[in-house]
Order: C-alpha cells, then structure tokens, then sequence
C-alpha cells in the first residue's frame, strides 16, 4: 500500500526530528526527501538513524527513501534504545 514519503523536520511516533542529512537533490514541498540512514534526534531518542523503510524501489541519491511507519532505532538519555516510527508525513501529495 502506498504510504507518504517522509521529509526532513517530520516527526516520529515519539516527537523526535527527522534532521538528515536527507537527499538535498530531490525535493518535496521545500523539503529533503528523508532516506534510509538519515539521522533522528529529540527528547527521546538522542541519537537515532532511519533502519527500515517499504519503499525500497523508490530511490533518492542511491538510498531507499523514508516513509510513513519507516522505523528509526536509536538510544535515549538513559542509555536504553528506542524503537520507533516514522508517523508525521504531511506531504500527502507525494507517494511512494
């Protein structure tokens, strides 16, 4: 089923931030399209990195691009990892 694709600034199921560094090249409503191995940070997951994605044939500068319920893994404060998912993908106009 086709899902939004995600952009850098959309949010995870935790409220963290998709910040990139995203596919510069290839751009939806102002936006970098987010791709697999893009960074997350926020309250919750410090440091996170998009693991997984459904759109693997929908490719932005050679990387599977990100999408709504992409999975990004990461670690909070405390040390403990966070799973999480992509679930903030405004750009209903674009789908992948």
């Amino acid at each position: 089923m086709p899902t939004p694709v995600a952009t850098i600034c959309n949010l995870t199921a935790t409220g963290d931030v998709i910040i990139g560094p995203g596919a510069l090249t290839t751009m939806v409503k102002g936006l970098p399209v987010a791709c697999l191995g893009d960074a997350v940070a926020g309250a919750m997951c410090i440091s996170g990195v998009i693991t997984m994605t459904t759109a693997i044939n929908k490719l932005a500068k050679g990387r599977p691009t990100a999408n709504l319920s992409s999975m990004v893994m990461g670690v909070s404060m405390l040390g403990i990892p966070v799973s999480t998912a992509v679930m903030v993908c405004p750009n209903v106009n674009e789908i992948v």
